[in-house]
């Protein structure tokens, strides 16, 4: 009799610890899923630093650093041709210069058709996304979006960067990713509209498409200037992630960006071999410098830039508490183009 009533209280205890043990694994798996939807918060990185930093390196600027370090400079822009109204909207090619490298560069401006309010017209800066260098069009692309802007009152600069558009004899075009130069220039262009009368040097926003998006995040986090951010279709996400299934078209497209993307990649490792140094590459991990307000706008049916990447950054500056905007399509693709009139209307609230 004893042996039977033993034999049913270890029975009894196993089935509780078997119960007790499945609880403990249920709890553990649902912490571990909700942990990978949530992500990990991402790494705030300061330019503060007592390092002794490096900058003898090809593109070792990369490390936003010693980006940030840097001093950009620019002279006034100027109107080397004027193209005259259209839609209501004065059109002009004009120049700037990028002291850094020794380049005058080009671009398309369009201002209101009316004079510019006392402290100057609000200016937006538009960053174009890859299109082949040779292939580009200064005076065409995205110019219905130039032109909205400057219909409700603000001047829209579409810089056309190094070794592209009118720019195509000015350097090289290097690509967005493995090299700074762009962001160079558009630093520089920042440093001229500021010295530029009629423009307001205290309102200054960028826009930008796909590989646009990324350099202006990238130029927000460096730039104390910005105001706004508008991204469209941005790799904006965590370095790793981008590099371990996102290979841009505008370095596999682009003889010059792909060498360089090969040659840095050797020289410093990987995203996912040398992450100590690509983590200080991400504007991602940089966006507590910004002051800028951030939209964020992303097509569901994105085939060419994945869509979660603006989630991470949407995801990141969440973590930061940073007041921004997410805006998915579910139909929306790469262009945007159908959704345009809608990101217009938002953008100009936050503008």
């Amino acid at each position: 009799m004893k042996l039977r009533q033993l034999s049913a209280k270890i029975s009894h205890l196993s089935l509780k610890s078997i119960l007790i043990f499945v609880c403990l694994l249920t709890v553990l798996i649902l912490i571990y899923i909700v942990g990978n939807e949530v992500g990990e918060p991402f790494t705030t990185k300061s330019f503060n630093t007592n390092q002794l930093i490096s900058t003898n390196q090809p593109y070792a600027n990369l490390d936003l650093r010693i980006a940030a370090q840097a001093v950009y400079r620019g002279n006034l822009l100027k109107k080397v041709s004027v193209l005259g109204p259209d839609h209501n909207v004065q059109r002009a090619i004009i120049n700037f210069s990028v002291p850094a490298d020794g380049l005058t560069e080009y671009g398309l401006m369009t201002t209101p058709s009316t004079p510019p309010p006392p402290a100057g017209y609000p200016v937006i800066i538009l960053l174009h996304g890859y299109i082949q260098p040779a292939a580009y069009s200064t005076k065409k692309a995205y110019l219905p979006d130039m032109e909205f802007y400057s219909q409700h009152g603000f001047a829209v600069v579409k810089p056309d960067l190094r070794g592209q558009g009118v720019s195509i004899h000015q350097g090289k075009p290097e690509g967005a990713y493995y090299s700074m130069a762009y962001n160079t220039d558009i630093l520089s262009l920042i440093a001229s509209i500021k010295d530029t009368p009629g423009l307001n040097a205290k309102n200054i926003s960028l826009w930008g498409h796909s590989m646009g998006a990324y350099l202006a995040l990238r130029a927000a986090v460096l730039s104390p200037d910005i105001k706004n951010v508008i991204l469209l279709s941005g790799p904006v996400g965590n370095v790793q992630d981008m590099f371990s299934s996102y290979m841009p078209k505008s370095d596999v497209a682009n003889p010059v960006a792909f060498s360089i993307h090969k040659s840095v990649l050797k020289k410093y490792g990987t995203p996912l071999t040398n992450p100590k140094f690509w983590d200080y590459t991400s504007p991602l991990n940089f966006l507590i410098h910004t002051h800028a307000y951030i939209q964020i706008y992303v097509g569901a049916k994105d085939r060419i830039v994945p869509p979660r990447f603006s989630a991470d950054l949407s995801r990141a500056l969440n973590q930061l508490n940073m007041p921004h905007q997410y805006f998915v399509y579910p139909n929306g693709k790469h262009g945007l183009l159908a959704e345009r009139s809608q990101i217009e209307t938002h953008s100009l609230q936050a503008l």
